[in-house]
């Protein structure tokens, strides 16, 4: 008796025997089994039927008996409330070091530096930056991360907002992750870091302008005026770089 309390387990079955062996999943593993001296309830098997196993010392399947409905219902709640006390003990966890990190990163940078880098990262893949009008199609706006890979003399790059991020557009992410190391590299120079972001966007400012205009400076004079224009996410970006800039004008602490 003592034997096969040790080897009863709780399983499920996933498929019912037919002219193939059943399936049931039990002790982390599928076992297979058929109706023949094992099931040993007055019910037929049913797909994701609860049931009771048990083995034998040498771990052969011995009997399958199906769990009481009321059982079977107070185990799918127990194993339900299980799973939702480890999330939400997961979550918890999860919060607190996101807080925690968060707080960290704040006491290094500073509230309003923090938040103003955190509104760059936003403005700068999210926000319109620029817009061109497509004539009877509409217009097209463009993010600023869009326009960093935007090749004006491509049609096709342009209707599809730009995918030729190559290495101009890759120091542009260096630039805006900077403020965010500029905290903990402990030299007086890790400050000018946090200039990065405005330096980069006054490049890029140029480069798209010079680019736009060549594309469209003829086409702009026949039309009385050039399809493309910059729009708020771009004076956005310039005045959240700004904030940033300051931090790079500040003395570093003794």
């Amino acid at each position: 008796m003592e034997s096969a309390n040790a080897n009863r387990t709780r399983g499920s079955i996933i498929k019912v025997p037919d002219a193939t062996p059943g399936i049931l999943f039990a002790n982390g593993q599928q076992q297979y089994f058929t109706l023949e001296r094992v099931w040993k309830s007055p019910t037929a098997p049913a797909v994701n039927q609860n049931v009771d196993v048990e083995f034998d010392a040498t771990g052969a399947l011995t009997a399958i008996t199906v769990v009481d409905q009321q059982q079977s219902s107070q185990f799918n709640k127990e194993r339900l409330n299980q799973l939702g006390g480890v999330a939400q003990e997961q979550g918890k966890q999860a919060a607190h070091l996101a807080k925690q990190g968060v707080g960290a990163l704040a006491a290094r940078m500073g509230a309003l530096p923090l938040g103003a880098a955190v509104l760059l990262w936003i403005a700068w893949f999210f926000f319109p930056a620029a817009a061109m009008s497509g004539g009877m199609v509409g217009s097209i706006s463009f993010t600023f991360w869009g326009l960093l890979g935007l090749d004006f003399n491509n049609p096709a790059s342009a209707m599809g907002g730009g995918s030729d991020h190559g290495l101009f557009a890759m120091i542009g992410l260096i630039a805006i992750v900077a403020p965010f190391v500029a905290p903990f590299i402990r030299t007086p120079w890790s400050r000018y870091l946090n200039a990065a972001p405005i330096a980069y966007i006054l490049i890029g400012w140029i480069a798209i302008y010079m680019n736009e205009n060549k594309a469209f400076g003829e086409l702009g004079k026949m039309m009385g005026g050039s399809p493309f224009s910059f729009s708020w996410g771009l004076y956005v970006l310039v005045i959240v770089a700004l904030v940033l800039a300051a931090g790079a004008l500040k003395k570093p602490a003794a």
